[in-house]
């Protein structure tokens, strides 16, 4: 819970600072690429270590990132290993990245299918899932024959499944759900039979004809 407070707020920051400068676009691929610096793990160990000079750690810094990136997104990397919150730049970075998509009302969607499909199916998808969410979609497509057949689309936390998979497995549920029903209304029908026999001394009367009657 901590961390992703502050990783919200060392986001939100740097979100800021690139709107104001117009840089926004720049300051997240920076924020990436300093995110994916810090996870190889011999400089992870180098910027984590307590016992090794503040000094040798920005300079390790600069030299891995001179003219790669913004000074205010080095500025950014530079505050992070300060204050010892290197393990915390991967989710800055995702923080970052939310940020920036919900500035620009876009959506990120991950769509899996059994088979490809073709520009035309995706941009069919795409259509379907802005209607959806009310937001524009930046698509990645993958490909997972498990599933049978339609389209499984997760947009962040949201799953929208489409499968066969799935459509045979509600189905399966419905089916069971019914026979249970069934079940039930049968013994309840089978129980109230018992009891009028139980009421009518425990033998069932047959009607005579008239005929009989007088046998």
């Amino acid at each position: 819970m901590l961390k992703g407070a502050i990783a919200r707020r060392y986001a939100g920051a740097i979100f800021d600072l690139a709107i104001r400068q117009n840089t926004l676009d720049r300051t997240l691929e920076d924020v990436k690429e300093i995110a994916q610096l810090f996870s190889i793990r011999k400089l992870s160990y180098l910027l984590r270590e307590p016992k090794i000079p503040a000094k040798r750690k920005e300079t390790a810094l600069r030299q891995s990132l001179a003219n790669k990136v913004l000074p205010t997104s080095l500025n950014l990397a530079l505050l992070v290993v300060q204050r010892g919150l290197v393990e915390a730049m991967p989710n800055i970075a995702s923080e970052l990245e939310q940020r920036v998509l919900d500035y620009r009302n876009q959506a990120v969607a991950t769509v899996t299918t059994a088979t490809p499909i073709d520009a035309a199916q995706q941009n069919l998808v795409k259509r379907a899932l802005e209607q959806e969410t009310g937001k524009s979609i930046i698509m990645h497509t993958q490909v997972n024959p498990d599933i049978l057949g339609g389209v499984i689309a997760r947009v962040g936390d949201q799953v929208i499944d489409g499968s066969l998979r799935y459509r045979l497995s509600a189905l399966q549920k419905t089916l069971l759900t019914d026979v249970s029903m069934a079940q039930i209304d049968f013994l309840s029908e089978d129980s109230a039979q018992k009891t009028n026999d139980g009421q009518n001394g425990g033998t069932a009367t047959t009607p005579t004809s008239p005929s009989q009657a007088q046998v």
